[in-house]
């Protein structure tokens, strides 16, 4: 597969990647665990593994226990733009629909980014667009791509997810996915979740990278563009093979690929060269005529006369 036609590229995938982190200078102090969802956290924060991406190329040879943030404004401006665009699945929001007091509370180091994450995931901007309005099974796919930055794995993840949203409500999945052990190795407290589906990474199949570029449709549309059903829901249960749609630019590489030799097709090669047969006799026929004008010769005007039968 070429570079040019890689869906890695035509699904906007090297601009979704990119690591953006943010951390304030006031960190909490540890406190005890009221909740289980207090208790779920401590836990997978004192699992002592890197935080970020685990490829298979870098895994386990290289190991960062804690990745360095930025702390400054404008390294906050990026974070909090980026955190909109993903966890929003790239909607527009208005001035009254941003987080406000989120925003604010991330600044003086009251909220971490990944409590940040939580809080827009939880808001009724997301709540009306990505649970209320669409069918179960694709609110669960969504939160897997906004929260975790990847697709479902299986069917039986979507039906867990679907026990606990209905058991428990809709802030109990949140916190299930974002106080996840999965959770706090890869983005850990400071980095916004971004899409990983696109590298190999370790402990997932390859079908992983087919699901998260069908999530993905486009780089420019967002995710309430594809509907209120579900993208991956035959495909987790059967287990079979996707196909991925290429966009309307792979389509034209692909016929401009058939052209061999660098000669075009053969009925492309005789309408130009008729084209250009015409365009000659015309401008011949022009010449001519301009000669004769200079001439004085007038017997050739009435030739487009008699020509148009005047």
């Amino acid at each position: 597969m070429t570079v040019q036609a890689s869906p890695k590229r035509a699904f906007g995938g090297e601009t979704k990647t990119a690591v953006v982190s943010f951390s304030a200078l006031g960190e909490r102090t540890a406190s005890a665990a009221l909740t289980n969802r207090d208790f779920q956290r401590q836990i997978s924060q004192s699992i002592h593994h890197p935080v970020g991406p685990r490829d298979h190329a870098t895994w386990p040879h290289v190991v960062t226990f804690e990745r360095l943030a930025p702390i400054d404004s404008e390294a906050l401006d990026l974070a909090i733009h980026t955190a909109y665009r993903h966890v929003f699945g790239n909607c527009y929001v208005m001035a009254q629909d941003r987080a406000v007091e989120l925003e604010a509370q991330l600044k003086d180091g009251r909220l971490c980014m990944r409590d940040f994450v939580r809080g827009l995931a939880q808001t009724e901007f997301y709540r009306a667009r990505f649970f209320a309005s669409v069918s179960p099974h694709r609110g669960i796919e969504l939160s897997f791509k906004h929260l975790l930055g990847r697709s479902p794995l299986s069917q039986q993840e979507v039906a867990a997810c679907l026990a606990l949203q209905a058991q428990a409500g809709y802030d109990a999945l949140v916190d299930h996915l974002v106080d996840s052990p999965e959770y706090c190795e890869v983005f850990g407290d400071h980095t916004v979740p971004y899409t990983r589906g696109f590298s190999s990474a370790a402990g997932m199949p390859m079908m992983n990278f087919v699901r998260t570029a069908a999530l993905e449709s486009s780089f420019v549309s967002s995710d309430r563009v594809v509907g209120a059903s579900s993208v991956l829901l035959d495909n987790l249960a059967a287990g079979q093979p996707m196909v991925i749609r290429r966009p309307a630019s792979s389509r034209f590489r692909a016929m401009a690929s058939s052209w061999a030799a660098g000669k075009p097709p053969a009925n492309a090669e005789k309408l130009w060269r008729g084209l250009a047969l015409v365009g000659a006799v015309h401008l011949a026929g022009m010449l001519v005529n301009v000669s004769a004008q200079i001439l004085g010769i007038h017997a050739l005007d009435r030739l487009p006369a008699m020509f148009l039968g005047l």
